[in-house]
């Protein structure tokens, strides 16, 4: 209850309430202040997504950690763009995808790296664990870009390329990606650690500074509340974020790329930062390059 009281990014859980009273509420009834206090009981959300998955990983060594935090930060946008999906955006949900990759590996690392050199200088990290995300990434980018390649190819055919093509091409690197993301799992809890980090591999995260590290079954009840609420509040962004558009002259890919990016992000950028803080870059980096290869591998396809 203190956590949820502190002065902070926790007070905008008010949001939540007010969300639910402007969407069943007739005499409150408005799109556009619907979606801004919806995509502000998001950002909140997301937040406590971080808290909780935090303290579930303060007892687990480095690489589970980073796993369960890079998964637990991506639930915003598998939960939104589940939702957005079903209201048929389509559009949207490929621009917030994408939009969540290049602002996890470029705002929400790059905000991380300044913050934790500002706090503690020259800071050291393991380049076989960055490699082996790199490589990751590089398969998703060349596997989602071969459909929109064999398509355009085929245009120039006398035949050309049907629906039904283009959409088992899609699927069978969808299968693909996803068996890539379980491979990445097991050599990332296998594989030997790097001199740099190893001494450090098994050691437990850093439990939350100034109280006491939350039971796993506070941390489930926390991420189950939570996820259950974005999924709600989705829905609320979903159903007004047309009217939004047209009332600002904003179009789907910005809408994904900016604003539901950002949201969705809250949750791998208060994560990173903290252990870029904490002089933990190794946890930093698999958190925010784990985050996107999660979109890449698991959420996209």
């Amino acid at each position: 209850m203190k956590t949820l009281l502190k002065p902070g990014i926790n007070w905008l859980i008010i949001f939540i309430p007010i969300s639910v009273l402007i969407n069943y509420v007739p005499a409150l009834k408005n799109d556009i202040a619907l979606f801004i206090c919806s995509c502000m009981a998001m950002v909140v959300l997301s937040s406590l997504i971080s808290t909780a998955t935090e303290h579930l990983a303060a007892r687990i060594g480095a690489k589970i950690g980073g796993l369960l935090n890079a998964t637990f930060s991506n639930l915003p946008e598998i939960i939104f763009g589940t939702v957005a999906l079903y209201h048929g955006l389509i559009e949207l949900v490929k621009a917030a995808m994408t939009g969540a990759i290049i602002g996890n590996l470029l705002f929400v690392l790059g905000h991380s790296m300044l913050a934790g050199g500002l706090k503690n200088g020259p800071q050291r990290f393991s380049v076989t664990r960055v490699s082996d995300f790199s490589t990751g990434l590089i398969i998703a980018s060349l596997a989602l870009f071969i459909p929109t390649v064999y398509q355009e190819v085929a245009r120039g055919a006398v035949d050309g390329l049907s629906h039904d093509e283009t959409m088992a091409i899609s699927l069978w690197i969808a299968v693909m990606l996803f068996l890539s993301y379980i491979g990445s799992l097991i050599y990332t809890l296998f594989a030997k650690a790097d001199p740099v980090t190893e001494e450090r591999e098994d050691e437990p995260a850093e439990e939350p500074k100034g109280e006491k590290p939350w039971s796993k079954k506070k941390s489930g009840i926390v991420l189950g509340v939570s996820s259950f609420l974005i999924a709600v509040i989705s829905d609320y962004v979903a159903n007004s974020v047309t009217v939004v558009e047209n009332a600002f002259g904003l179009t789907h890919l910005f809408m994904g790329v900016v604003v539901i990016a950002i949201i969705g992000n809250v949750a791998a950028q208060t994560t990173a930062v903290r252990m870029a803080i904490k002089n933990k870059m190794d946890l930093c980096i698999e958190v925010a390059v784990n985050a996107s290869s999660q979109v890449a591998l698991l959420v996209v396809p």
